[in-house]
């Protein structure tokens, strides 16, 4: 299955020293396609690297927002409603996270962003894919 990057690279700080707060992050979020079908796996990739260092330790949160409104969270084991960005569950990992994720039927007809909220050491990233869900294939 080819892969389709949907959100950039994030580069985030310069390194003038070398001091943990100065160490630079960059951040990618590929996904299988801006199209996702309901009960059919989606997958996504999530990279997390120092610009000098190589793979980093990270957390992520997995959210689902329809325009501004948070409406879904990533429990552990399925994407399910939350009103606040705490219901979700950190997810840790070190320098690449892969998954799927089954999208709900009530999201079918949606445009939705799929984001990834990443915490490493030294900075807080937030990534978002743009996903249109349909009911059948």
């Amino acid at each position: 299955m080819r892969l389709v990057v949907v959100c950039a690279a994030l580069i985030v700080g310069i390194a003038t020293s070398a001091s943990a707060a100065d160490v630079p992050v960059r951040a990618t979020l590929t996904t299988s396609s801006t199209r996702a079908f309901v009960g059919v796996p989606w997958e996504y990739s999530i990279a997390v690297h120092g610009l000098a260092d190589g793979p980093v330790d990270a957390r992520v949160k997995l959210q689902v927002l329809r325009g501004a409104q948070l409406v879904r969270c990533w429990t552990g084991f399925a994407l399910v409603p939350c009103s606040s960005t705490g219901s979700a569950t950190w997810i840790a990992f070190r320098g690449k996270r892969r998954g799927a994720i089954l999208w709900p039927s009530r999201l079918a007809g949606s445009r939705v962003t799929f984001r990834a909220e990443i915490a490493t050491a030294t900075r807080s990233l937030r990534l978002n894919a743009p996903v249109n869900v349909r009911s059948e294939p």
